[in-house]
Order: structure tokens, then sequence, then C-alpha cells
């Protein structure tokens, strides 16, 4: 369609007026060929950048609504069965008041075998603490629960029972459990030591590893040998206390 055609178009178009008395041929003419010029050479413009910012703007809510459903499906994730029903025993103990699928790594130190040994908790609203140590292979303290673990063992505590027993300095208490390859992992109450390390019999010394108010731990036993003893610090480094652990393979028996 020519230039002259749509001038023609647009005026049969436009609505009758008395106007058009008070309004020579030629000045209307020049406007409207005017106003049809305009919208026409401005019009296709508008429209790309009309759609490239919806485009956009497409692009970056698909972005935000990835990233948000990553976080939340990462938060909520549940634990899987093969881990939580090795730690069945908080339930038991605490009757039910412990929810194992709140259970959360909070502490990890290097173990034997290339694993390292972790600590796993949970509580309830009454302060009630559980915790279960483990052997499982290492990585960021909060990667997901592991596949291949081995427990070892764990227990859980009211917090009326932590309070008073923590005046009675470090070690008020122990805790612990044996495997068949002779390592022996166990726990004790820091009540107000700083630090604690463990004095193995050819004169070493390993850190003993902090979480939830106690010391944790893991040794070899040789049944040639004493077995270690727990040395606690206080802030200055002062010793504190010293506690030879018992046989557990003893105890056992």
């Amino acid at each position: 369609m020519t230039r002259q055609s749509k001038l023609t178009t647009l005026e049969k178009l436009r609505p009758a007026t008395t106007v058009d008395d008070h309004w020579p041929a030629t000045t209307r003419d020049a406007t409207l060929e005017r106003l049809l010029r305009t919208a026409t050479d401005s019009a296709p413009p508008a429209r790309v950048r009309t759609r490239r910012r919806r485009l956009l703007l497409t692009a970056a809510l698909t972005t935000g609504l990835l990233a948000s459903g990553a976080g939340i499906a990462t938060a909520s994730g549940l634990l899987p069965d093969s881990f939580t029903g090795p730690l069945s025993f908080w339930a038991k103990e605490t009757g039910g008041s412990v929810d194992v699928q709140t259970a959360r790594r909070v502490a990890q130190a290097p173990g034997p075998d290339g694993m390292v040994l972790s600590v796993w908790s949970a509580r309830n609203e009454n302060g009630t603490i559980c915790i279960a140590p483990m052997f499982e292979p290492p990585g960021p303290l909060d990667r997901p629960a592991p596949a291949d673990f081995r427990l070892a063992g764990g227990s859980c505590e009211r917090a009326s029972d932590r309070n008073r027993g923590s005046g009675s300095g470090p070690f008020h208490s122990t805790g612990g459990s044996a495997d068949d390859r002779g390592i022996h992992t166990m726990w004790a109450a820091a009540g107000g030591a700083a630090r604690a390390e463990l004095r193995l019999p050819d004169g070493t010394t390993r850190p003993a590893l902090p979480a939830e108010g106690q010391f944790f731990f893991w040794y070899l036993a040789d049944e040639r040998v004493d077995p270690p003893t727990l040395v606690g610090y206080d802030a200055a480094g002062r010793v504190m206390a010293e506690r030879p652990l018992p046989d557990l393979d003893r105890i056992d028996r």
C-alpha cells in the first residue's frame, strides 16, 4: 500500500467533524502525512524493545525460581532410612521426643584408615541432647548424610542431668564403644575444661574433639599396654584433670 492510499484510508476512518470548515485542506493533509510517517517509523523499534524487555524479565524470573527451588529442596531434604535406622535408639531413650530427622553433623576430626570421626546430634525443645559418634568418609561439615558409615555408639542426656554434672569438673562421666577391629571410641563430659587431649601409652598426644559440651576421641586398643589417659586443660592451658580411661575390652567381658 502506497503512502497516499494510507493517507486516504486514514481520512476515511476519521470521524466527521465541523473542524474541516476551518482547517485548510493543504494544512490538514500535511499534518496527517506527518502523523502517519511518525507512527510508521517509530513503531517497529518500540515493539523490538518491548519484546526484548519481556525476554529479559522472563529469564530473570526463571533463574530466581530455580535458585529458590534448589535451596528449598536442600533445606527440606529428609535423611534416608539407611542413616536414621541405626539412630532409632534416640527415640527409644527419649520417648520419641527427639526427632532423628533433625540430626545434624556438628563436628569432625581425623579418624583411622582415612576416615573421619564425626559427631551427629539432635535435641528437643526441653534441652535433651542425643549424640552419635561415627566414622565416615571425609568432606565438608555440611555435606549430606553418608551412605557408608560405622556407628560408634551414642547416648541421650537430659538438660537437668547435664547441668547437675557440670559442677564436678571435667570428665565426670564417660561413655564408649569398641568394635571388632580394636577401635575404641569414647566421649566424656567436658565440665569446665576448655580443651582436652588423649595421652597415648607411647607418649604421643592427640586432640580430643569438642562437641555439644563433651569431648570425643578414639584409639586403637593394645592389650599389652594400659589404655590412654584423657587430660583436660583450662583456658590458660593449665592441666585441670587427668583421667585414665577404662579398658573397654575387660568391661565387656
